[in-house]
């Protein structure tokens, strides 16, 4: 039976590079956690439209239909086409929108910390 010996460096780059592929894997599950996730937008459209799509990052689908839902009520107390210019369960919303004089579609974000929410909606004038 032969025994081999590592030198000191052998023995010193082979714990280096278990470490590194160690923290590497830990990294690959992180990331993987925080990946969006598309998930069905709630069904329900409270007026005249629907939601379009629902992706959610750091976050549960439930919170994002929450949020999807809580962001219109917002967003409708200034009216039919009105805009939320609040919080909404703590997250800060961005909407871009594209409208004619029949529909508005539009995409919103929200954001909290590293928790991301993205819904789009379309809603008939």
């Amino acid at each position: 039976m032969t025994h081999h010996r590592l030198r000191p460096t052998s023995l010193a780059a082979a714990l280096v590079a278990t470490a590194l592929l160690a923290v590497a894997a830990a990294c690959g599950q992180v990331a993987q956690a925080q990946a969006a996730t598309t998930c069905k937008p709630p069904s329900r459209y409270p007026s005249s439209g629907y939601f379009t799509s629902l992706t959610v990052s750091g976050t549960s689908w439930t919170t994002g239909r929450k949020l999807t839902l809580a962001y219109y009520r917002c967003r409708t107390k200034n009216g039919r086409a009105g805009t939320c210019r609040t919080r909404v369960l703590r997250y800060r919303c961005t909407e871009k929108r594209n409208r004619i004089p029949t529909e508005i579609n539009a995409r919103v974000t929200c954001k909290r910390g590293s928790r991301t929410i993205v819904h789009t909606y379309q809603q008939n004038t």
